[in-house]
């Protein structure tokens, strides 16, 4: 099957039915480079050549055009007031009072952090953690949707990982490090939630051994990162590659003012990857095909600044502003919501389906609660969507369990559906190892 498919026949295959979804969430990542800090060091950004003033002028303009709900970012200056500041002059304007972040957790000491702005109408924070890594700390943000139908212990919840690991070349080991640190407590805490891992990873291409870490399952049995460009020929060796020049997001100048990078946009620095749970829809939030860009990139401006000879993806007045607020274009994407979670959507889960030994070598064990005589159809699907087996049984009410034999399945990551003729259904993750 054409991988261009993979979320589309994961989506009609693999889930249970996802209703019309009541709400959907934009997603943004942006690296605002050495936000607020006036400063020599690695970059030489000062009020002259990175005014904070102008970048906020910036920063309002691209906020409107895309109206986020989530605003991640990088680079941005570690103190309190400049965050309070920030809300109030480019987010909680114009009427708005809802735009809310949470206090600065900086256990490494650095001079720029990672930091989340949601809209509170739709979401509240429950948890904000800090991961001591090398060379700042990586954040993770456990957010919850505020949908009417659901009570406070039975919420959504969306957990989102803002990394921002080393850049330069020669720095893949402390790149890989960090995400295995994120991956552990990813895997500890949240295998089974919906997660967002963001930011800006300074990755050269895909075969850096931290982003096959976030997108294969060899260590990581329990969870998967997908990339929403994989579908769309953006993973591969992006580095100063005209093949990839539609999915670059830095540099967005082709000359130096000692602060912003130069070059032009040439590489794929900056990234929002989804756990399978996302991308499959089986967690009551859908990745939007197709809503996965880069603000600005109009595939046309490879080694070039962002605004140089116009753009045909945004007006003149954004390409002007994202060539002043930043090196780096924001990475966007939508999250549909099923928030009317009906008696129906809830009925999927009296299978209580789990599955074991997982990860499975000879054999997997399905165990699960049928809640009525009935046909039980099982399938199994590569990430590829293709049917690997498939298997149908009539069983009566009450506890139950088939075993599958895994002989003939590759090595690889797997979703076990079942489903009850009834209408129950549930999809379950597989590690064959």
């Amino acid at each position: 099957m054409n991988k261009k498919t993979l979320f589309f026949t994961l989506f009609l295959l693999c889930t249970a039915t996802f209703s019309k979804a009541q709400d959907t969430l934009t997603v943004m990542q942006y690296n605002l480079l050495e936000y607020g800090n006036y400063q020599s060091g690695f970059a030489d950004c000062y009020e002259t050549n990175n005014n904070t003033q102008r970048k906020d002028e910036c920063i309002r303009l691209i906020k409107d055009l895309v109206q986020p709900d989530i605003f991640t970012v990088c680079e941005f200056g570690a103190t309190q007031q400049l965050l309070t500041d920030f809300l109030r002059h480019n987010l909680n304007i114009n009427g708005a009072d809802y735009w809310q972040s949470d206090n600065i957790i900086n256990y490494a000491g650095s001079n720029i952090i990672n930091h989340i702005f949601f809209d509170s109408r739709k979401m509240g924070l429950r948890k904000h953690v800090a991961l001591r890594t090398n060379p700042r700390d990586t954040d993770i943000y456990e957010l919850y949707l505020k949908t009417p139908s659901l009570t406070v212990g039975d919420t959504i919840k969306l957990v989102c990982i803002v990394a921002h690991p080393k850049a330069g070349q020669g720095y893949e080991a402390n790149r890989r490090a960090l995400m295995q640190t994120a991956m552990d407590y990813v895997n500890q805490h949240y295998p089974t939630d919906n997660v967002l891992i963001m930011g800006d990873f300074n990755m050269y291409g895909a075969s850096e051994t931290g982003y096959r870490l976030l997108t294969q399952t060899y260590s990581n049995p329990s969870i998967c990162f997908i990339d929403p460009l994989a579908s769309v020929g953006g993973v591969g060796e992006w580095n100063n590659n005209s093949q990839f020049k539609q999915f670059h997001t830095q540099s967005t100048r082709s000359y130096s003012n000692e602060c912003f990078s130069s070059g032009g946009l040439d590489d794929r620095f900056d990234f929002i990857l989804m756990a399978d749970e996302i991308a499959f829809s089986y967690n009551h939030l859908r990745y939007v095909q197709g809503s996965y860009h880069a603000v600005g990139n109009d595939g046309r401006h490879f080694n070039q600044s962002i605004d140089q000879n116009g753009n045909d993806a945004v007006s003149a007045e954004i390409a002007e502003a994202l060539f002043d607020a930043s090196d780096h274009l924001p990475v966007t994407m939508k999250i549909a919501v099923d928030a009317p979670l009906g008696v129906d959507e809830n009925e999927g889960q009296a299978l209580r389906a789990t599955v074991a030994p997982n990860p499975a070598t000879d054999f997997a064990r399905l165990h699960f609660f049928n809640p009525s005589d009935g046909e039980i159809q099982c399938e199994l699907y590569s990430l590829q969507g293709q049917l690997v087996l498939r298997e149908t049984h009539w069983l009566s009410a009450g506890s139950q369990q088939i075993e599958f034999p895994l002989h003939e399945v590759t090595k690889g990551f797997y979703l076990l559906r079942i489903a009850h003729g009834g209408g129950w259904k549930q999809v379950l993750k597989l590690v064959k190892d």
